[in-house]
């Protein structure tokens, strides 16, 4: 009967809350980052590439 009205659940250590710094950083700053990661590799990746000069070794004259 004592663990049914035991304040803390199963498993749960509690600590030191975070700062507001600690909180935008997490929540804000890192999500934002790795949004403007992925959307750069994958804008870089699907680029248009240039058009190739003709090379001697590809074209015959």
């Amino acid at each position: 009967m004592h663990l049914i009205m035991s304040p803390v659940e199963d498993g749960l250590v509690s600590g030191p809350g975070l700062s507001v710094a600690q909180t935008v950083f997490t929540y804000v700053v890192i999500p934002v980052s790795l949004f403007a990661v992925i959307a750069l590799v994958s804008w870089i990746v699907s680029a248009p590439r240039k058009d190739a000069e003709e090379s001697s070794l590809t074209s015959i004259k």
